[in-house]
This record gives C-alpha cells, structure tokens and sequence, in this order.
C-alpha cells in the first residue's frame, strides 16, 4: 500500500473536526527581472501598492524598511513521500539558530484541521489560509520547532521522533531523507509596510527573495505577501474577521493581479518552486 493511500484510510478512519483560522496571508509570485536591483525594485513596488491600497479605500500607517536573512531548504524523501501525502518538511538556518517546519497545506479546510502535527519538543501550532490567485484558498497547518543546533535528520525515523503523527503515513522509517533536489537558498525578507482599511485592523506586508549564492545576484523566485490575524483567536470559538478588512484585502489582491508586468505565474509558491520546478 503507498502512503498516500494509507494515509487516506487512516483520515477516513478518524471524526473530522476544524479548527479556526488564526490568521490570512495573501501570495502573489513576482517577475524577479524586476528586482535585478532589489532596492530599486522594492521602492517601486512600494510605491504601486500604496496607491492600489489607497484605491481600495486603505492607507499605509507605517513603511519599513528591515531586512532578515536565513538559509531555506526542504527535506523529503527520494521519492518525495511527504510532499505526496500533503506535507512539507522546511529547514532554516537563521541567525539565531535553526528551526524545522513541518506543514500539511491543502484545499479542504477539515482535512488539513485533521492533521496530526505534534511535536516531542515545544513548537509553534498554527492553523492559517493561505490565498493564492486568482483566489484559491489554501489552508496550511503546520508545527515550528526551535534548536540550537541543526536537527540530525537522516532518515523518515528521525523526522517521526520530532513529529511523531507522520507515522501514520506507514512510510518505512528507515527510508532516507536528504535535502530536496539538493536546494538550498538564501532567502531575503524585506517587510514593506503596514496598512489599514479600517484604524483597528493592520495588515502587514513583505517581500521574500530567493537566491542561489548571494543577494547580489538575479534573485530566482520573488514573493510578495500580506496578511491580517483573526481579531479573535479563542480557540473554542469561531475566528472573527472585520468585513472592512476582507473587503479591503480581496480588492487589493485582484487590483494586483491586473498589474501582469509585475507577476510570474510559472509557479504558484516558493516551496512548489522548491519541491517541484527544479
């Protein structure tokens, strides 16, 4: 039996619940020509979105201008098991040491909630919607664990003793597990701005690039992205969202899409960049 079969009778087996939506991030690929120069291009850029916002009824209360620098790869099987089962298991090495993710990212909102994501170490739980164009909603459940010292992951056993629920996938815990497509980049987030549609709400935005070697070089995928928390994270309770806010946001993101000099749609996300196109 493969594993993604397994792992779908295993779902079947168990009562679906949900979960809330803690926060929304909106994804657009940029056209990385336009940021040969990075600081160039981001101040152009900044400068589209502030009037897009604005159109949309927003203003900009805060530009940034802060940079953060880690190195990102993803870790998977020869045969890409855990990316066939839904999951991506992500590895950076940051400035204050590293941090391992494992995410379930689906369409189906109940079925990403039921994802077992536990960790035999404290982590970060969070359970978010990713949107990506023209308006595909994708939610992502996933788990950040925090180390000193890089994880020691050599096989799906070791990656079962930091996230014990991906044992029922029934992948052979001796299979190996390297880094995938042997990709590592230097990723660059710039943080833009934070804007408003409505004085309660802020809605933070950023740009991420990707390199191969250096920032210096052409950067090989370019992200921009903006999200907004629940205004309410209870977890016994359904999340609350301001209609300004969601109104405001969906706007914004389908003005951008008629901005096509600025877009790539050759990939969907960084970690489909990562995991599939190279």
């Amino acid at each position: 039996m493969c594993a993604a079969t397994h792992h779908k009778g295993l779902i079947e087996q168990m009562n679906v619940s949900n979960l809330p939506v803690t926060s929304r991030e909106y994804k657009l690929m940029l056209n990385s020509d336009r940021f040969s120069d990075p600081d160039k291009g981001a101040e152009r850029f900044l400068t589209l979105i502030d009037f897009l916002i604005r159109m949309q009824g927003g203003t900009i209360v805060e530009k940034q201008d802060e940079k953060e620098r880690r190195h990102t790869s993803y870790l998977d099987t020869a045969q890409f098991a855990l990316r066939q089962s839904g999951f991506s298991l992500r590895l950076r090495e940051e400035a204050n040491g590293f941090q391992i993710n494992l995410k379930y990212r689906g369409a189906d909102r109940y079925l990403s909630a039921a994802q077992d994501l536990s960790g035999s170490q404290k982590g970060k739980i969070k359970f978010e919607e990713d949107i990506l164009p023209p308006f595909v909603s994708k939610f992502s459940h996933s788990n950040s664990v925090k180390s000193d010292s890089r994880p020691d992951i050599k096989t799906l056993k070791d990656v079962v003793a930091l996230f014990p629920g991906i044992a029922r996938l029934g992948i052979d815990e001796n299979t190996p597990v390297k880094t995938a497509n042997d990709f590592r980049a230097l990723e660059v987030v710039r943080k833009l701005c934070k804007f408003q549609f409505e004085k309660t709400e802020t809605i933070k935005a950023s740009l991420s690039f990707w390199y191969l070697v250096d920032d210096t070089d052409w950067p090989l995928v370019s992200e921009f992205s903006f999200d907004y928390d629940a205004a309410d994270k209870d977890e016994s309770k359904l999340e609350k969202y301001s209609l300004n806010v969601v109104e405001g946001a969906k706007g914004l993101f389908g003005a951008l899409q008629n901005q096509t000099g600025w877009l790539d749609f050759s990939t969907t996300t960084k970690t489909a960049f990562a995991l599939e196109v190279l």
